[in-house]
């Protein structure tokens, strides 16, 4: 059995696509976390939103994930390792109302698609990725179509 041994271009590239999978892992946690504790008026149209995006993560993810093993490096795969490389944060013990759930979840989709598209960017232009650079450009359009969709129901 052959191990495919990574170059350093790919390890660059791999740890900038770590950072994004361990923002994508945060915001998938924070996704169900709110899934499952949302309350109030709204709670049958958030409930069913929050599962919708975590779902979606999940597969996104995965995606990533399988990216970096392509380029030979081992993804990372532990909350302690995402917890270290995202830039979103958590609060223990805080359940927010509906409305603070939806503007921190929002805020923080946006945190996400600015490290997408900046990871993007470096790898397409210094390491001429383009194949890397689309599945994050994919989602970066995928996900500020959700930013949209979450800032109409903020704005309502």
């Amino acid at each position: 059995m052959t191990t495919q041994v990574a170059n350093n271009v790919n390890v660059e590239i791999a740890e900038a696509l770590k950072s994004v999978l361990a923002d994508q892992f945060v915001l998938y946690t924070k996704a169900r976390n709110y899934h499952w504790n949302v309350t109030g008026g709204h709670f049958f149209r958030l409930h069913e939103l929050f599962e919708k995006l975590y779902d979606e993560l999940a597969d996104d993810i995965d995606e990533v994930a399988e990216r970096i093993r392509a380029l030979g490096v081992y993804a990372p795969g532990t909350m302690s390792e995402f917890l270290k490389l995202s830039n979103i944060t958590e609060t223990e013990n805080y359940y927010p109302e509906a409305d603070e759930m939806v503007n921190t979840f929002t805020n923080d989709y946006q945190q996400v698609t600015n490290r997408i598209l900046e990871n993007a960017a470096k790898i397409q232009d210094e390491y001429k990725d383009e194949v890397t650079a689309g599945l994050l450009y994919g989602l970066a359009q995928k996900y500020q179509k959700n930013i949209w969709m979450l800032k109409s129901l903020i704005n309502n």
